[in-house]
């Protein structure tokens, strides 16, 4: 007899069905990850890599890394791995000439816009979460504007850590099913 069952409900009620019913359930069956993460999916890790920073497991190593500097080249790595255009990184970052001169000095970022980029791979790489790993389902929520922000895009609100925390307060209530 095959004890396997594939529930048409949520994985964690799969779960908690297969084990009242005494059944062995594969996490095989299950058609999306477990509630926990493994180091490499978990938030900090994942805007590390938008980022193009290795090492970085906690959002202690992360808040570690933005203490010691972000190089130009994190912008970059930024700009290529979350779709952004030059218009959006001088909106969300610094302007062209900021980052231009601090290219070619050889300069690190401002702690400002150091944060400034953090703040953009973070709540990029929350969105890939939410929308499982799908970078271009991602970058279009990112970009399509949402009656509860006004009428503005996610990304425009990315300007500011309030606005941030809206379109991070909006991505917990899609990742929890009470909208879309």
């Amino acid at each position: 007899m095959n004890d396997s069952v594939l529930l048409p409900i949520e994985p964690s009620a799969q779960i908690i069905c297969a084990l009242a019913a005494g059944l062995t359930m594969h996490t095989t069956t299950l058609d999306r990850p477990l509630a926990f993460e493994s180091e490499e999916e978990t938030l900090p890790a994942l805007t590390a890599q938008l980022l193009g920073l290795k090492a970085v497991h906690s959002e202690v190593d992360l808040i570690e890394r933005l203490e010691k500097g972000l190089t130009i080249a994190t912008v970059h790595s930024l700009q290529v791995r979350a779709n952004l255009t030059d218009a959006e990184t001088y909106q969300l970052i610094a302007p062209r000439r900021t980052l231009n001169r601090r290219e070619a000095s050889g300069q690190l970022l401002s702690s400002e816009e150091a944060d400034k980029t953090v703040r953009v791979a973070r709540v990029t790489a929350r969105a890939q979460q939410i929308f499982a790993g799908q970078p271009a389902h991602a970058a279009a929520w990112l970009r399509e504007p949402k009656s509860a922000l006004g009428d503005r895009t996610p990304l425009q609100l990315l300007a500011t850590e309030s606005g941030a925390l809206a379109v991070e307060e909006q991505l917990i209530g899609i990742e929890h099913g009470m909208f879309a």
